[in-house]
């Protein structure tokens, strides 16, 4: 059952950058989980903050998202999105979807991987060495591959998934639900025509898209505040 944002002692406060990346999906969660929750904006939370909250300890990974609820601290995308879903109800009401819930978060994971490995981003162009001096990402031939090949096999998966709704589950706005839209989102706004192909896919983004608390969340207008675009085209 879905607890009231009331019965929460304070509330969730979400830590990330200011761009869509592994910051979207969590950032969506809380919007639509009903429950009190703060983000950078209202933290006010920089970038310059984060060497000191990376020293803090708080961070299990030395990395961000983080949760911060109370004393607990979680870290993790998937860990965040399931634990507010917990306490909001939003991990799906039956055993079956709250099985389809964990299946998207799972594809979600697969299509942020994949975008690291063969998009550019705001700081890493093809064929150059991430941040971490080790991963190479893929060059142009392997970006091409990666939209004509990779992405519509798992786009037509989702379909199938769909069976001809346009929602995975019965209510439709599971934390697994909404946190492939906040890839799927980010795939698009490099491929404008990305659900040329499946006609039900596009219409499950749309109707998240559609949804208040998204609109709210993409437009910058909640308590997480702007958002840059983290993937980006070839020059």
């Amino acid at each position: 059952m879905k607890r009231p944002a009331s019965a929460m002692a304070e509330p969730l406060k979400l830590y990330y950058f200011p761009v869509m990346a592994k910051g979207l999906g969590p950032a969506l969660v809380c919007e639509l989980s009903g429950l009190s929750w703060l983000g950078p904006k209202d933290l006010g939370f920089t970038r310059d903050d984060w060497p000191k909250l990376k020293e803090s300890g708080k961070c299990a990974f030395g990395q961000l998202p983080l949760l911060e609820v109370g004393s607990t601290c979680i870290s993790q995308s998937i860990a965040i999105v399931n634990y507010i879903g917990k306490l909001a109800g939003t991990e799906g009401a039956t055993a079956e979807d709250f099985a389809m819930s964990q299946t998207l978060l799972a594809e979600g994971e697969d299509l942020y991987a994949a975008m690291q490995k063969f998009q550019p981003t705001r700081s890493v162009k093809l064929g150059e060495y991430g941040r971490d001096g080790i991963t190479l990402k893929g060059n142009a031939t392997a970006n091409a591959k990666f939209w004509e090949e990779w992405v519509p096999d798992q786009l037509q998966k989702l379909e199938a998934l769909l069976k001809g709704k346009n929602q995975f589950t019965a209510k439709g706005e599971t934390v697994g639900e909404l946190y492939l839209w906040a890839m799927l989102h980010q795939m698009k706004l490099c491929k404008s025509e990305l659900f040329s192909a499946t006609p039900k896919l596009g219409e499950f983004y749309a109707r998240i898209a559609g949804l208040a608390g998204v609109k709210k969340v993409v437009s910058g207008a909640s308590t997480y505040g702007e958002w840059e675009q983290y993937f980006v085209n070839p020059e």
